[in-house]
Parts: C-alpha cells; sequence; structure tokens
C-alpha cells in the first residue's frame, strides 16, 4: 500500500498545491531511512539491500515483518509470497525451511539470484553500532509477543543498535510497543484521499489520535503534511517520521525540515552530511 500511494505522492508532490513543510527555527538535520533498505538499487527487505543502505551511511533501515507457521519471524513486506518469491501463498501457511528454499532477489534482478528472506535475527545482525532499525509490524496484534520475543533474543543493543518500530495498525502498534517499552513507536497513518485516489492534507486530529493510543511518533506521507501539523506535533513533543521521499530536490527540501526521519528507496541521493 505504501509503495502505490508514494508513486501518487510523486505526481502529487511536482504540483502547486502540495503543502510546504515547516522550516526549522533550529539547524537540527533530519536522519535517513533506507526504506526496506536500499530498495532501488537491491531486492527490497533482503540483506543485499540492508548491507547496501548501511555502506551508503544511512542512520536507519525501515524493514517489515511477518510471523510463519512454524512461529518464526521474517522480513518481507507483503503477506503473500508472489510478488517477490514467485510463490502464490501466504507467508503465514509456510514453514521458515519453505520459505528460505525460495528465491527472493531474481524478480528485481539476475544478479539477486541467490538472495533468500530473512530471519529478523539476520536483519538485526546487520546494523552498525550506533544505528537504528524501524521494525514495522504487517500482521495482526495476537502476533506482537513472537515478534518481540525474536528481536530480544537477537540482542540487538549488544552491538549498539537501536530498535524502532512502525505499524499501521494501531491497535497492533501498541500491543508490539508494549512488549518492547525501550523502543519508540511510530503510528504510520494513511491519508484522507480525493475522488480520483490523491492524497489529501492530513486532519491536524492525526496529533491527537497519537497522543490518545500513546505513540511517541507518527510516520505519515511526506506530500500530505502540512506546516501546520508539524506545528501540532512538535507542541506535542511528538517525533515525525516522513515517507516515501525518493527525488533528490524533494529530499533536499525535507533534509532541513522540523522532522526526525525521511524513508526513501534511493537513499544514495541523499544530501551528505
Amino acid at each position: 500500500m505504501r509503495t502505490w500511494i508514494a508513486s501518487i505522492a510523486l505526481a502529487v508532490g511536482c504540483s502547486s498545491t502540495q503543502p510546504t513543510p515547516a522550516i526549522l527555527s533550529q539547524p537540527v538535520r533530519p536522519r535517513i531511512v533506507a526504506h526496506r533498505g536500499a530498495s532501488y538499487d537491491a531486492p527490497e527487505n533482503t540483506l543485499s539491500a540492508f548491507r547496501h543502505a548501511w555502506e551508503l551511511g544511512v542512520e536507519c533501515v525501515e524493514l517489515d515483518v511477518h510471523v510463519t507457521r512454524d512461529g518464526e519471524v521474517v522480513v518481507i513486506h507483503d503477506d503473500n509470497t508472489k510478488r517477490t518469491a514467485g510463490l502464490d501463498r501466504p507467508v503465514a501457511a509456510q514453514t521458515l525451511a519453505e520459505l528460505k528454499a525460495l528465491d527472493a532477489g531474481t524478480w528485481k534482478s539476475r544478479a539477486f539470484a541467490d538472495e533468500r528472506i530473512p530471519t529478523i535475527a539476520e536483519a538485526i545482525a546487520t546494523i552498525p553500532s550506533g544505528r537504528t532499525m524501524f521494525i514495522e509490524i504487517k500482521s495482526k496484534e495476537h502476533t506482537a509477543p513472537v515478534i518481540a520475543s525474536a528481536i530480544r533474543a537477537a540482542n540487538p543493543s549488544a552491538s549498539g543498535a537501536e530498535i524502532a518500530l512502525q505499524g499501521f495498525e494501531p491497535r497492533a502498534l501498541a500491543a508490539f510497543a508494549a512488549e518492547l517499552p525501550w523502543a519508540k513507536a511510530y503510528w504510520t497513518v494513511m491519508p484522507p484521499l480525493d475522488e480520483q485516489d490523491r492524497p489529501l492534507p492530513y486532519p491536524r486530529s492525526v496529533v491527537a489520535e497519537a497522543q490518545r493510543h500513546g505513540f511517541p511518533g507518527i510516520a505519515l506521507l511526506y506530500v500530505s503534511v502540512t506546516d501546520e501539523l508539524l506545528d501540532d506535533a512538535r507542541a506535542a513533543g511528538l517525533l515525525v517520521d516522513v515517507w516515501t521521499v525518493n527525488e533528490a530536490p524533494q529530499l533536499a527540501s525535507w533534509y532541513g525540515r522540523d522532522i526526525r526521519w525521511i524513508e526513501t528507496d534511493r537513499p544514495d541521493l541523499a544530501p551528505r552530511r
């Protein structure tokens, strides 16, 4: 869903009606998040995508997780393996061994033919010291304890890595956050759409809703973020993450805004420090 609406957002972002984000009064630089890894250059949500992103110097990598039939936690965006691994079958209906037998790279390029669907432990093991990984829960709230247990078992703090949480569904994200209280939770919110399915500005009530759920952060489609919403978020002490900014001019613009994170498929285009 986020990929679909990001393509709409790109078109909207070129329009003169795009909301202009607020300018920082203090020179605090946002951090770059590689969305599903360096997913423009490598197959999304794979170890190759994560390692390439870290090599590019990003501060954070974002990924998505699902739970297998045998209770393992794997990194994949869709709840079905058809798009990225060629088998039209739900992730939850397959064991880890079955998923590991699939080719998760050829859809992108033959150069990635040996790529496999990683476990969350394998993904966490790639994080350099001092950097962060956003883990987005894609399944229902009952899976939160299993996912959290796998994250704890991977022991990211031992290598100096940090974990943050994301999710669209408030109840699932709240359950996830309750299991990992030391990790900040960012509520990912879809913007309203007009009759042609084009994104509209977020209502300012998003801030109050995030507070009501107890989330310290919100993750928002960048073209739907207004000055007023950023002002409200700042006043409420909410951290803001924007997604998915894939053009160099927009990346440069957002790099000077009062937000915490910028998600992109193109970390290679991000302004250099």
